[in-house]
Parts: structure tokens; sequence; C-alpha cells
């Protein structure tokens, strides 16, 4: 990994995405959604709740409260009602056994591990379903950090989750690093912006989600690959 790229500083933490990235989100979001917002009263199947669905696939990856304030208008009460509501039905999705690991992802954080690199997994979701989903996946003795978007000023695509998994780092080990020291892998947009944002060596997008590698090509991805699990090949 030292030797990845001349001339640039080694590799000492990778920040990794969680649905549609390392995890298999296969419509959860849009279902936990779906539901959330047929409780508060928009029809089902109606051209409103596409238009909203839309949206909320356009901006996958991104902090699910400011998704649901501007699909909301701005109304905070409401927009906080719907997203308790989409919290409440992702938990239970994960709870049914619905959401996976893409397969692989324990042999590469194994790998990456034992190559002396520190992992960090960084979300959309609020800490309550990070927290369920580190648990049901068994991910806790493979990754070193979390950071949920609950827990920084500003989501994606901002870079404060970045920053605050290198500040986690830094708390923890010696020397302190700098972006220029780690890699970010996501598979939105938002994912691509919030690491160029930050100033990451790489910036890999995964073809495995939200988003197109046409896409993630055009918002600056430094490298792209089918799956998080080919990491390997370039690092």
């Amino acid at each position: 990994m030292d030797q990845l790229i001349p001339n640039k500083l080694p590799i000492k933490l990778i920040v990794f995405d969680v649905a549609g990235t390392t995890a298999q989100d296969d419509g959860l979001v849009v279902e936990a959604f779906r539901r959330a917002m047929i409780a508060l009263g928009v029809e089902d199947n109606s051209p409103k709740l596409q238009e909203m669905i839309n949206y909320v696939d356009a901006t996958m990856g991104q902090r699910k409260i400011d998704v649901f304030t501007h699909l909301c208008e701005g109304d905070i009460n409401k927009a906080n009602q719907a997203h308790n509501l989409f919290i409440d039905n992702y938990v239970t999705l994960i709870e049914e056994g619905k959401l996976q690991e893409f397969p692989g992802i324990k042999k590469l954080f194994n790998d990456l591990s034992a190559r002396g690199i520190t992992l960090a997994i960084t979300t959309g979701f609020p800490r309550v379903i990070l927290d369920k989903i580190i648990f049901a996946l068994d991910w806790k003795d493979y990754i070193n950090f979390s950071v949920a978007a609950s827990e920084v000023e500003k989501g994606r695509p901002a870079p404060d989750m970045i920053m605050k998994s290198i500040e986690l780092y830094n708390q923890v080990f010696s020397p302190n690093i700098s972006p220029e020291n780690i890699v970010v892998v996501g598979d939105t947009e938002s994912d691509i912006q919030s690491g160029l944002a930050a100033g990451a060596q790489m910036v890999v997008g995964v073809e495995t989600g939200a988003h197109t590698k046409d896409q993630l090509s055009k918002v600056g991805a430094t490298h792209i690959l089918n799956q998080a699990i080919e990491l390997n090949t370039i690092c």
C-alpha cells in the first residue's frame, strides 16, 4: 500500500460507506422511506410519492434528516416525524434480516487490517441505525471507527464525517495523519464529493449501489471498481 502511488503519503486509513458499498441495500432505504411517507398520509403508488422516491435515489448517501427536511419543504417538525418513522422502519428491516453485507467484505476488512491499515465506516444514517447495522452484520471486531451523520455538523457531500474519522484516528494512533493518508470508498455521488472535499489521496467509486459508473466518474472519482472487494487490486 505504501508504494501505491509514487511520491504520495502512505495510506493509513480507509473510510468506507455502508449501504450500497459494504452492505447490500437492495432497496431497503427506499422501502423504509416509502413506509414512512405513507404513514404521514402520502398516497401509495401516487405520482407525488414517486417524485419523492426519485429525490431519495438522487440524494442517496446524504444525511437522511436533510433529505426529509427538503421533502417536507423546511417543516422541521414534519421532517423529524418522517425521519423517526424512517428509522423505525429501517431498523425493523434490519431485524428481519433483510440487510446483508456484500460477499467477501469481512475478508477484505481482514486483509487490509493485516497490512496495518485502519478502517472506518461512515453513513448518512443516524447512530441508532448504524449501531444496528454493525451488530447485525457482526462488524464490531472488523472495523476501528464508525461515524454517523448525526454526529457531525454537516452530512455529505460535506467532508465532516471523513474529517471526524481522521480525528478519531489521531486520538488513538501516532503519528497523526492528514487527508493525504486516506482512501475514501463509496457508491454515490455524495460519497465521491465528500472524499474530494476532504482531500483524500484516492476517492474510489463502486458500482454496487445507487449511482452508475458514469455518475461517479462525472463527479470526479479517482478510481471506479465493480465492487468494494476489488479494492485490493488497486491498493
